[in-house]
């Protein structure tokens, strides 16, 4: 078992981590360490003896994010109406999505294969799951859904800006629809088949 961290060792690793989060989310994953550690107010030395590299970094970032949205996934499971907080809970993700660009570029980086992000996403994808089931049982959803295809549903609504300037909230309106096009009435058979879990 890992030794815990001093409380400064803790109180800087908190630091880096916050000003690292704000940087993320304004730029992506290109993340300067000069500016880095003048956010966080601690020196390079501090931050590679807490981060050896840049992936480390970048994966507790990303680590840290999933749990905020595990949290808040897990309580929208907890709904009595399934439709309801499957709704809840792809909004949630949603728009952590638009704002984040740094959540949206790491998806898609070489990090994103790491293996305790996979557990990360795992803490998301079950309260999903089970969401998307009981509205399937309950008539509410489109029987033909799989967990996996939500994710991607999510996405496009989340990443709906074809104009070259951001428009706040757009993702609502596209999440709107995503959410129509999910209920039983007048589904269409879909073709291809929803994609493995081991693919997104």
């Amino acid at each position: 078992m890992p030794n815990p961290l001093r409380s400064d060792a803790r109180r800087n690793r908190e630091l880096i981590l916050a000003a690292a989060s704000e940087l993320f989310s304004e730029s992506g994953a290109v993340l300067s360490i000069d500016e880095l550690a003048r956010r966080a107010g601690v020196g390079h030395a501090t931050i590679f003896r807490r981060f050896p590299c840049k992936d480390d970094l970048i994966i507790a970032m990303i680590e840290q994010r999933l749990a905020e949205l595990a949290e808040r996934v897990e309580e929208a499971a907890e709904s009595e109406d399934a439709w309801q907080g499957l709704a809840e809970a792809m909004a949630i993700i949603a728009e952590r999505q638009s704002m984040d660009r740094g959540l949206a570029d790491a998806a898609h980086s070489r990090v994103a294969g790491a293996p305790n992000l996979r557990a990360a996403r795992e803490r998301i994808l079950t309260p999903i799951a089970a969401l998307l089931r009981r509205a399937q049982a309950d008539g509410q959803v489109r029987p033909d859904l799989e967990p996996e295809d939500v994710f991607f549903l999510i996405a496009a609504a989340a990443n709906a800006q074809p104009c070259r300037f951001q428009i706040p909230g757009l993702w609502r309106r596209y999440l709107g629809v995503v959410l129509d096009g999910m209920r039983p009435e007048g589904a269409s058979t879909l073709s291809p088949g929803a994609p493995a879990l081991c693919e997104i």
